[in-house]
């Protein structure tokens, strides 16, 4: 397709050698630029929604609860763990129970 275009407007050898070099460069260009938009879109999303309550929406805060962080909702009161923090927390030794912990929380 490219040899044929550059037959219809009669490219010589080196006009062709530089249209192919140039359209490539566009092409690898053009993909850089695709793939920094999409990072930046991933970014954008990310700070939209961080630290936001997965229930209503409001502003989350980082407390310590038996040695781990979580978040808390600073308006619902809502608790989410992190990927592994709620393992983590059921593998601890305490000697308190898990509830009588959480009650901690909310005095």
């Amino acid at each position: 397709m490219v040899k044929e275009d550059l037959k219809e407007k009669r490219y010589n050898n080196e006009e062709e050698y530089f249209y192919k070099v140039n359209k490539d460069l566009i092409e690898r260009k053009r993909k850089e630029l695709n793939a920094q938009r999409k990072a930046h879109h991933k970014n954008e999303l990310k700070m939209e929604h961080w630290m936001c309550c997965p229930k209503c929406g409001h502003s989350m805060e980082e407390i310590e609860f038996l040695g781990i962080m979580v978040d808390r909702c600073t308006t619902c009161s809502g608790i989410y763990f992190d990927k592994g923090e709620f393992e983590i927390l059921l593998e601890s030794k305490e000697q308190k129970g898990f509830l009588s912990s959480l009650k901690q929380i909310f005095k």
